[in-house]
């Protein structure tokens, strides 16, 4: 036992046990990404085929040897199907009942006839050795997450570091049995000791590599996810357009860049015409269609400067920066004649729908609630006018 205290073996063990506690709480935090789920399924697998082995050195027991080093190989196999499962390839389970499978058959025949240890040793660190041969391979070429790659090498390279010490322990292991070395305690044992010194400390590393992975994940998805909430915010659910809100938010803005530098700026009003009579007649579903029928057609007339919104029910607002007067009634003119030209189809008939806008450039002092009420003056001229036509504010007579 106090051979056992000083050996690197408890300290090895004391590792593992934190990782193995340490995965249980990045799987708790983690879910329901996938990975953590097997790497703590590993880790504790581990844990156990390394209790149970200390069970056969108190004992002597051959079931415990034999457990215990098949305990041990499922372990290192389930963590390294994490890292498969983590980058969304497809599972190979078939290492664990390999790997267990011949370690047991291997330390079956040990028993029976008497065979050498030296010899075991060498199998199982070959088995153990070969095992993340697949997963380092698919650390170092993936290149699908930017945002997990420096932790996927780092990973790669903890288990490439834990391959070559546990290989290196089964060459000693055939040498010694070549050679017919006296029988050495494993807590007394170089080569048995080899990964404990080496290998755990290039495990512990990887498991900060796969934590890492994991956290960059996370971080990365949420930011996407705020992104689409941010965008989800701003924005009209019928039309995707920019709301109400959104789009004072960004008029103030160019207003406001508009007056520093002196450059021209226009605002438009535009409304469906007839547009309750388009409810009544087809249903409001054609009224949710038409509407985005509008949104799509306007915008593909404008141009990426250019911030259409809806403003409210069937009425929309544009941005015109860096634009004149006549030249805002250019562009609008032509987005009205392209809706005008096209139509929709309902009950198997064609229904085209047109708008009415109304425009004003932006004079020295505006502010956005004056700019909108002369555009939606100008609105109100165009519908006066007959509808389906663009009018230029001009001051009431």
């Amino acid at each position: 036992m106090e051979t056992l205290y000083y050996s690197p073996m408890l300290l090895g063990v004391a590792l593992l046990l934190a990782v193995a506690i340490s995965s249980t709480a990045l799987w708790h935090v983690s879910r329901p990404y996938a990975g953590p789920v097997l790497w703590m399924a590993g880790s504790w697998t581990l844990i156990a085929g390394i209790l149970v082995f200390f069970g056969y050195i108190a004992t002597g027991s051959p079931v415990l040897n034999v457990l215990g080093n098949a305990g041990q190989l499922a372990g290192e196999a389930l963590f390294l199907i994490g890292i498969f499962h983590f980058m969304g390839r497809t599972l190979p389970w078939w290492i664990v009942p390999a790997s267990v499978g011949v370690m047991v058959a291997f330390n079956i025949h040990y028993w029976v006839v008497a065979g050498s240890s030296d010899f075991l040793t060498g199998v199982y660190s070959t088995i153990a050795g070969l095992l993340p041969l697949q997963a380092i391979w698919l650390l170092f070429k993936s290149r699908e997450d930017p945002a997990t790659r420096p932790a996927q090498l780092l990973v790669g390279c903890s288990l490439l570091l834990y391959s070559g010490v546990v290989l290196l322990r089964g060459f000693y292991g055939y040498h010694d049995w070549w050679y017919d070395k006296p029988y050495v305690h494993p807590v007394e044992s170089f080569s048995y000791l080899l990964p404990y010194n080496f290998g755990i400390p290039a495990l512990l590393m990887g498991f900060f590599g796969v934590t890492l992975m994991t956290m960059q994940r996370i971080l990365a998805m949420s930011r996407v996810h705020q992104m689409r909430a941010e965008y989800l915010a701003t924005r009209d659910d019928l039309t995707l357009l920019l709301n109400r809100r959104a789009f004072r938010t960004v008029a103030a803005r160019d207003l406001a860049r508009a007056q520093r530098a002196q450059h021209s700026l226009c605002m438009a009003m535009i409304d469906l015409d007839h547009f309750k009579r388009i409810n009544d007649n087809y249903g409001h579903s054609f009224g949710d269609e038409a509407l985005r029928h509008f949104a799509e057609c306007w915008q593909s007339q404008l141009r990426e400067t250019d911030v259409l919104a809806r403003y409210g029910g069937e009425e929309f607002v544009l941005l015109l920066p860096d634009t004149a007067a006549n030249e805002a009634q250019v562009l609008l003119e032509r987005a009205r004649l392209a809706l005008a030209d096209t139509a929709l189809e309902v009950n198997a008939q064609l229904v085209k729908v047109t708008v009415s806008a109304g425009v004003t450039l932006a004079m020295p002092g505006d502010t956005i609630d004056s700019l909108l009420s002369r555009a939606d003056e100008a609105l109100y001229q165009a519908k006066d006018a007959g509808r389906n036509r663009v009018q230029v504010w001009a001051p009431s007579a």
